[in-house]
């Protein structure tokens, strides 16, 4: 490649990054490329992180404002992977994990169990917990147990007394539709049964002796059918999902709680993740499970070495970029978003390390910064503003003015210090000052994360098609070649990029 570009076709992204100067999304737009016969629909936007494979190349972030279940729910649906957040309660974010899991299911082999001693207060009770209406009777209660009958949503509404026993309103074991272990022993098995029994809906699945081995349900087949390119275990079918947790060692009892419910990943959450506390933690998880780890935040390879030598499979990179982020006037310490994917990136690969994923986290505002993010070098983005407006985020919808709004702040924020947030920051609530590095606001109310999606999704995939890139690897090796060249944007420039001279009704 020469040293000198040739600004007819704009620069490689070498030259634009090495000048000593930040560079973020505002500052370049990307120039097309020639274009060898990609299609939009051909084109394939899965990304690794760690030993998994993404469906789309989105995160959500691990904040109070944005992840809970719902969330994970709703970006598990369509390809992606959503992060519970810090301020869970350990207890509460085990429970968390399970209505993930729960959701999609598969073949279930923990189904939510109740004794024949149990009321009808108790199914309620379990409904509420594990957000799931049908409940399997056995002899002791457990899912080890003898299958007695099973208790649906219609029993638990129609019973008139909630002191009723169970076995009073349950269907019993001999009007049910079972299987047997031996015929269902994964999905496909699973969904060959319910397309026979054509009557089946709910089913548990028994051993020889009558013992309980798991339970099926048409309901999966149909949320399968709406969402094909759901991120699922292969092996269960259920959905993904990850969980945060800090340095402090009063969460070592989290990590093993967490790994215990079966998360999928695990993200050491860090405002500055290039200390020895990380390594730490970091070892301390890969020593009980080959889990993918997520450690950072980093904004340069001299931070990201330790962590990838402890065993991290991926890199959170941003610091202080986050709209609600205030570290960057408080501290004076961060980098420009883009020029840290860019360097910590390249970095990677100069080093040999070209299976670690990095992950663009901060200041991302439309499909374009997603773009841009993943030209830089990013293997995926991780938002928080554009979830936190969503249905499914984890604040509640605030009405003013007769329009809906969503709360969303930094974990740096007052609020979220208070709540939990100490932990990410290493402070302790003794200390008399506590020097907040985040804002807490509001944005407009958006819509389901399915239309976000969508919406990113088809935006990304004319951004591919004009740069004539089929995959995300594709993209990297057009940008490293100098196939893909980018521009600076002047102000004036970025005007003229955006609707101008026109009223707008």
């Amino acid at each position: 490649m020469s040293d000198t570009p040739n600004f007819e076709n704009g620069v490689p992204s070498y030259h634009l990054f090495n000048q000593g100067i930040g560079r973020t999304f505002d500052d370049f737009i990307i120039l097309p490329a020639f274009n060898d016969g990609v299609t939009k629909d051909a084109i394939n936007l899965q990304t690794k992180l760690g030993p998994l494979t993404l469906n789309i190349p989105i995160l959500s972030s691990p904040m109070d404002t944005v992840t809970k279940a719902e969330m994970a729910i709703a970006l598990a649906l369509q390809g992606g992977l959503g992060f519970l957040h810090i301020n869970l309660a350990i207890p509460d974010a085990v429970a968390q994990v399970h209505q993930v899991k729960r959701y999609r299911m598969g073949i279930v082999t923990d189904p939510v169990c109740l004794g024949p001693n149990h009321k009808v207060s108790d199914a309620i009770e379990a409904k509420n917990r594990h957000k799931f209406a049908t409940v399997l009777i056995t002899n002791n209660g457990l899912s080890n147990g003898t299958l007695l009958g099973m208790v649906i949503g219609k029993n638990v509404i129609m019973a008139e007394n909630q002191h009723r026993p169970l076995t009073e309103i349950m269907i019993p074991l001999d009007q049910l539709i079972t299987a047997k272990d031996s015929e269902v022993t994964n999905w496909r098995q699973a969904q060959d049964f319910l397309r026979l029994h054509k009557r089946a809906e709910k089913v548990p699945i028994v051993r020889d002796d009558g013992a309980l081995a798991g339970f099926i349900t048409d309901t999966d087949v149909e949320k399968m059918a709406r969402c094909p390119h759901a991120l699922v275990n292969r092996e269960t079918n259920q959905l993904l999902v990850g969980a945060a947790v800090s340095t402090h060692p009063r969460d070592d009892e989290r990590v093993i709680e967490l790994l215990n419910a079966k998360v999928d990943v695990l993200l050491v959450d860090c405002a500055q993740g290039g200390t020895s506390f990380a390594v730490k933690r970091i070892r301390q998880i890969r020593q009980l499970s080959d889990i993918p780890i997520i450690a950072g935040n980093v904004v340069t390879l001299s931070q990201a070495a330790p962590l990838i030598e402890a065993g991290a499979n991926a890199l959170r990179v941003g610091m202080g970029s986050g709209s609600i982020c205030t570290t960057q006037i408080i501290a004076g310490v961060g980098r420009a978003l883009l020029s840290a994917v860019y360097h910590v990136s390249h970095g990677l690969s100069r080093n040999g390390y070209t299976d670690i994923a990095v992950i663009a986290d901060g200041g991302i505002r439309y499909s374009s910064d997603i773009f841009k993010a993943l030209a830089c070098g990013a293997s995926c983005v991780m938002l928080g503003s554009v979830l936190a407006a969503c249905d499914e985020s984890a604040a509640p919808v605030e009405m003013i003015g007769g329009r809906r709004y969503k709360k969303h702040r930094g974990m740096a924020s007052p609020g979220a210090i208070r709540e939990g947030g100490i932990l990410r920051y290493g402070l302790e609530l003794t200390r008399q000052t506590i020097i907040p590095q985040g804002v807490e606001g509001l944005v407009p109310a958006s819509g389901p994360v399915s239309r976000a999606m969508n919406d990113l999704i088809e935006s990304l995939r004319i951004s591919f098609e004009d740069v004539g890139c089929a995959s995300l690897a594709h993209l990297h090796q057009k940008v490293d070649k100098g196939e893909v060249c980018f521009e600076l944007y002047s102000p004036a420039a970025k005007k003229e990029g955006e609707p101008h001279d026109i009223l707008q009704v």
